[in-house]
């Protein structure tokens, strides 16, 4: 932000004061001549570092980054016509589109804004074409003059959760935003989808002292932890994995469902990290991840895609951006930690 010529002012009268050589200027009239001299002077480097900051506006480069705030910026509601008189006006000022919250309150201002989560991305369209495919149409010549595309992810938050924008007309009004404020020529593609499947698989050896299991499932859980068929001829005990001194705290599912919410929009779902999140909870020994399978949700009218397991891979970034928390799979087999038996 520029100085005012006040401040600028200031800052040469204490210059001044440093050189002997203009001791001699005494005067502190308002109409003497080196007073009127340095408000000149102030005036001429206020007047520069305006035109130098409204330069810097209009010339800031958009990166992805940028993009980003753009969209977290979004308000919906908020006419794109700057002559309309209701809701929010998108104006252009100071080099930029922004939006004109004067007659808003903070509250009204945060609640306009649906955008909670987003990622943006960018990817040479080159490298998914086909090298070896010879180029016979302009529009493939196009794409291979290394046109990227920006992609861009984004979510709400319902409840305490984070959700796809479902509502139609939110999505078209973002993406009616995005193409007036975007640069000219880039090419955008927003996205916003379903939660991604999780479905995992445990066995894990916990303090029989401090998490509850029933001594009948006991043997079904070793011999399922071992993949050997078992059959249980009465249900599990649905208290088992919690804790015993209260059997509202499943410590092992708390942890895997805290660890994932934790996971910021976008970003990797890392194996290792999940087991030693699990680790920590109260009663744990021993937690083996043994399965991960994960698919990308569809829409309801749709046939669910079949799980793909990705037990191999270390870690890997949900298509969504985040996972669906309402169909989160996690199985667990629940085994008593003995092995300090053997040392006695």
């Amino acid at each position: 932000m520029a100085r005012t010529i006040a401040e600028i002012q200031n800052e040469i009268v204490i210059e001044k004061g440093k050189q002997s050589s203009l001791d001699g200027l005494t005067n502190k009239s308002k109409t003497s001549i080196w007073n009127l001299w340095v408000n000149i002077v102030a005036t001429a480097i206020w007047v520069h570092e305006k035109i130098v900051e409204k330069n810097a506006l209009i010339s800031r480069p958009h990166t992805l980054n940028w993009y980003r705030e753009q969209a977290l910026n979004f308000h919906y509601g908020s006419p794109l016509d700057p002559d309309s008189s209701n809701g929010m006006v998108l104006v252009w000022k100071d080099g930029s589109y922004q939006f004109d919250t004067t007659d808003l309150s903070e509250d009204q201002i945060e609640q306009s804004k649906i955008i909670k989560h987003c990622a943006v991305s960018e990817i040479d369209l080159e490298t998914v074409l086909n090298p070896k495919k010879e180029i016979k149409e302009i529009f493939s010549d196009y794409f291979h003059n290394k046109v990227g595309v920006v992609f861009i992810k984004v979510a709400t938050v319902k409840g305490d959760k984070i959700s796809r924008i479902d509502v139609p007309n939110e999505l078209f009004a973002f993406k009616e935003y995005i193409a007036k404020i975007k640069d000219a020529g880039n090419q955008v593609y927003i996205t916003s989808d379903q939660g991604d499947i999780l479905k995992l698989s445990l066995n894990v050896y916990i303090d029989p002292l401090s998490i509850y299991i029933n001594p009948k499932d006991i043997e079904y859980y070793q011999l399922r932890s071992l993949g050997k068929d078992f059959t249980q001829e009465d249900s599990l005990d649905p208290q088992n994995g919690s804790l015993i001194l209260n059997n509202e705290v499943f410590p092992v599912l708390d942890a895997v469902k805290d660890h994932l919410k934790n996971i910021e929009f976008n970003g990797a779902f890392v194996k290792t990290y999940l087991v030693d999140a699990i680790q920590k909870a109260q009663g744990v020994k021993i937690p083996i991840l043994t399965k991960v399978e994960t698919a990308w949700a569809t829409n309801p009218s749709d046939q669910p895609e079949d799980p793909i397991d990705v037990t191999k891979i270390e870690y890997f970034i949900p298509n969504a951006g985040y996972f669906d928390m309402d169909t989160l799979t996690v199985e667990v087999n629940y085994i008593p930690y003995t092995f300090y038996r053997d040392k006695q």
